[in-house]
């Protein structure tokens, strides 16, 4: 994948976020650091993974499908904006 939102690395129990979120709703960076999060739970977008969305922000798919909807810069330039 070449562009994101956010990722996370479990073991390391490391959280990147997209610097283009700074430009989005509160609430849509809300719900990519609680997706982030939900990934030192469970590492798959299985169905503990899920819960822990739905426990805690139950209109998260609302809010990933008006997220989704804007433009993302690619991840490797923001990586690079960040060196």
């Amino acid at each position: 994948m070449k562009t994101k939102w956010g990722s996370c690395n479990p073991d390391k129990k490391i959280v990147w976020l997209n610097l283009e979120l700074a430009k989005k709703p509160v609430r849509a960076i809300e719900y990519v650091l609680l997706h982030e999060l939900a990934h030192l739970i469970s590492p798959r977008h299985d169905e503990r993974f899920i819960k822990v969305l739905d426990d805690n922000m139950p209109k998260w798919r609302s809010i990933r499908d008006e997220l989704n909807q804007y433009p993302l810069a690619a991840w490797e330039d923001l990586q690079a904006l960040a060196r």
